[in-house]
């Protein structure tokens, strides 16, 4: 059973991946959008303008194009826009690059198949807890290899480090919020570990 302590810090997790939602949404909705509105009208004053005004102008769009590049590499940041506008797949695509350059020294596998699709929640649910395992293994396992796998409705993440005992009676942080995802996003979560034999992660999207 989860304590109330942990009950609350894993609410607390939730209301943040919620507030990230509204950010990246703000970000890129909002903030973007009407930076590029008021790029297009520059454009079209341009035509009005004498030769220093419009040289102004250009300095003025440049600068725009800047912070409308920035404002959406920060929205891409934050995985829960990315998974929702591109896909559990591409966002999969992402942190597994995102691990290589964090990681160097570890191989990471990834095998998506090509147009599969997953509903926002758990695909929401699914990244975090990809990323969590994954974190994991770059800190904890002692594995060179990670791979990552998302085939017909399953997601897996096989690593072969040192593994854990899955039945501790005070699990880790990490693995309460994996399960904690899983379950209020109805998702299938099995472990599959023995001491020194690796680990097997494996998310299976109900109804698949």
């Amino acid at each position: 059973m989860d304590s109330p302590v942990v009950d609350r810090l894993l609410a607390l997790l939730s209301e943040h991946e919620a507030e990230q939602v509204k950010v990246a949404r703000m970000l890129h909705d909002d903030a973007g959008q009407v930076l590029s509105a008021i790029g297009l009208h520059l454009e079209v004053l341009r035509g009005d303008l004498t030769v220093e005004q419009n040289e102004q102008v250009v300095e003025i769009q440049n600068l725009l194009e800047t912070v409308i590049t920035r404002i959406r590499a920060a929205s891409q940041a934050l995985h829960v826009n990315l998974v929702e506008r591109a896909g559990l797949g591409f966002a999969l695509e992402q942190l597994a690059c995102k691990a290589r350059e964090k990681a160097p020294e570890l191989t990471v596998q990834l095998k998506v198949t090509p147009g599969e699709r997953w509903p926002n929640e758990p695909a929401h649910a699914a990244y975090r807890i990809v990323d969590e395992l994954v974190e994991n293994v770059i800190r904890h396992s002692g594995s060179q290899r990670v791979e990552i796998r998302m085939q017909g409705g399953v997601v897996e993440v096989r690593d072969e480090g040192r593994g854990f005992d899955v039945e501790k009676r005070t699990p880790g942080l990490g693995l309460l919020l994996c399960r904690h995802l899983a379950r209020r996003a109805k998702l299938g979560l099995a472990i599959q570990t023995k001491s020194g034999q690796g680990t097997i992660v494996k998310l299976t999207l109900h109804g698949a």
